[in-house]
């Protein structure tokens, strides 16, 4: 039969999560050091080899060109003895094209996946690992051998050395260098590589006897820092990578080169300044809750003894745009899962960097705080309350402009326009003027600040064009999601707002009054980020801010033509 990689990414968790044999479990960790000679006769190798048939997600998804070479996939042909004369034929990856077959086993094609391979591979190859860190049924010197023993258990195994006599000094002990592949580990991956020629017919010699479990640990942890340093990789699976990472290196950066350190740095920096363009976007006034919701979701997700995910993730993944009937760029809906996917991989990148340092994660971001939320001066004016501009709440319309706009066809509507902005929060404000109290006037419609775009009409110098989104986003509500994180319901499209003013001066100053607050609205958002985005602060300090969050949310509703 014909199976893509990720189908035999995906059989091989379920194997090892469902026969909870010693041996077999051994048995399969030893087969990932075979070469891929060991399985595929060299005639029999086909470069590019994917089977459309399958139609697997993600399959010939660009690699990024910028961090990582391509890859040659190649069939390999499996001969199941003893039981079938048939072939199963499993799709899978080499690493870099500058390597040869002979020289590629398939622990090595896993890693090269995390490096180099799609989202779904990445994915796969890391429930891999993980599934195998996971097996209770697996020897520790097989992990120690594959490179991903935790170091708590390393520390313990070194220490029963020095207990029972084996030569080991105190220094050697907690050393990052400490431990080999000879002795049990050996003589273990030895003797599993002999059942495999002797029951199975795959022939392979055992890895250099000389090579410490040292050197496969930094293979993984290269692997795991490059995948961090992938921009074509979603932020889910490289919080499966925080985990894995967080598992193998729970006390230490010991590990951490200075390379890896820069490379985390490098890629941090260019998230930091990709988040700082988010302030300028359509969602600020959603980054401090948003950042604040995923810090907490992330350091439990990287922090959690077991990964959060099921190996049907792996062939079912969750459909990542929940606007995929709207073209890209012209909905907020778009924009705003775009933020959230660089929020979640800002918060990971950040996380590491503290981690990377040998410190606790702190339970909050350090984000500045205050009790007391700045409020513009035409929101002072204007006597806005805490709750922000409620419908049928009273303001002072000094600062408002009249204007007329018609939400249906043939029913023009005379109101007060206003904009205003509280801490982090922004509204476009039409209000009915009260008869009986001058200046004075009762919010009819609000909708958010942020993102509203404001342009004068090209044609009508009077008109002023708005682009209405809604206040918050559906995906961020579990409650609107279905199975596999699809929206239950569909999309939303922005609003569209024209409002005609009685002069092209009225015109103007409303434009203006948008602009002014939008920037009091952005400046309160960078300075509320400012220490998290410096990420020469997290050198010196790693402790948020003992305030509790002040949620900001914007009042509004959205009013489609």
């Amino acid at each position: 039969m014909w199976i893509s990689s990720i189908t035999s990414l995906y059989l091989l968790c379920c194997i090892l999560r469902i026969v909870k044999i010693k041996d077999l479990a051994n048995t399969i960790a030893a087969a990932l050091f075979c070469p891929l000679e060991a399985f595929t006769p060299c005639s029999q190798v086909k470069l590019n080899g994917y089977v459309p048939s399958h139609n697997m997600p993600h399959e010939n998804q660009q690699q990024d060109s910028d961090c990582v070479r391509k890859l040659d996939t190649a069939h390999l042909s499996v001969r199941v003895p003893r039981t079938s004369s048939s072939q199963i034929h499993v799709e899978d990856g080499t690493t870099q094209s500058s390597c040869s077959s002979s020289d590629v086993g398939l622990r090595e094609a896993l890693l090269s996946y995390i490096r180099n391979g799609n989202d779904v591979q990445a994915l796969g190859s890391l429930s891999v690992l993980a599934t195998l860190l996971q097996t209770k049924e697996l020897d520790e010197s097989m992990l120690d051998a594959l490179g991903i023993l935790p170091q708590r258990k390393q520390h313990k195994k070194l220490l029963l050395q020095a207990l029972v006599g084996e030569g080991l000094d105190e220094e050697q002990l907690f050393s990052s260098g400490g431990g080999s592949m000879r002795d049990g580990v050996s003589s273990e991956l030895d003797g599993y590589l002999q059942k495999l020629k002797e029951q199975y017919g795959v022939s392979c010699s055992s890895p250099d006897v000389e090579m410490s479990s040292r050197v496969h640990r930094h293979q993984v942890l290269d692997a795991l820092v490059g995948l961090f340093c992938r921009s074509n990789i979603s932020a889910e699976t490289l919080w499966d990578g925080g985990w894995l990472l967080r598992q193998l290196l729970p006390y230490s950066e010991a590990e951490f080169n200075s390379d890896h350190l820069q490379l985390l740095k490098d890629s941090y920096q260019k998230c930091a300044n990709a988040l700082q363009q988010e302030i300028r976007g359509i969602w600020p006034d959603l980054l401090v809750t948003v950042l604040t919701d995923e810090w907490k979701k992330c350091k439990k997700v990287i922090e959690s003894s077991s990964p959060r995910k099921e190996p049907k993730d792996i062939i079912l993944p969750p459909e990542n745009s929940s606007t995929r009937d709207i073209i890209a760029g012209e909905s907020s809906f778009t924009a705003g899962e775009k933020m959230c996917e660089l929020v979640k991989v800002f918060v990971l990148l950040h996380q590491l960097q503290i981690f990377s340092l040998g410190r606790a994660l702190p339970e909050q971001p350090s984000i500045h705080f205050q009790d007391d939320v700045p409020v513009s001066p035409r929101a002072t004016t204007a006597s806005l309350d805490a709750s922000g501009p409620m419908p049928g709440t009273e303001l002072k319309l000094a600062d408002a402009v009249p204007c007329r706009i018609a939400f249906e066809r043939g029913k023009e509507r005379h109101f007060s326009f206003l904009a205003i902005s509280a801490g982090t929060s922004g509204w476009v404000v039409l209000a009915e003027e009260l008869p009986l109290t001058e200046q004075y006037g009762i919010v009819r419609v609000t909708a958010p600040l942020a993102g509203c775009n404001p342009q004068i009409d090209d044609k009508h110098s009077r008109w002023l064009h708005l682009r209405i989104r809604p206040s918050t986003l559906p995906f961020l509500d579990p409650a609107k999601r279905g199975a596999y994180g699809k929206l239950k319901s569909k999309s939303l499209v922005d609003g569209r707002w024209t409002l005609a003013f009685r002069d092209e001066e009225s015109c103007k100053n409303a434009l203006s009054m948008i602009l002014e607050e939008i920037n009091l609205q952005r400046n309160e958002v960078e300075r509320r980020l400012k220490p998290l985005l410096e990420v020469e602060r997290i050198l010196d300090n790693s402790n948020p801010s003992s305030s509790p969050l002040e949620a900001s949310s914007s009042s509004g509703i959205m009013l489609s033509n």
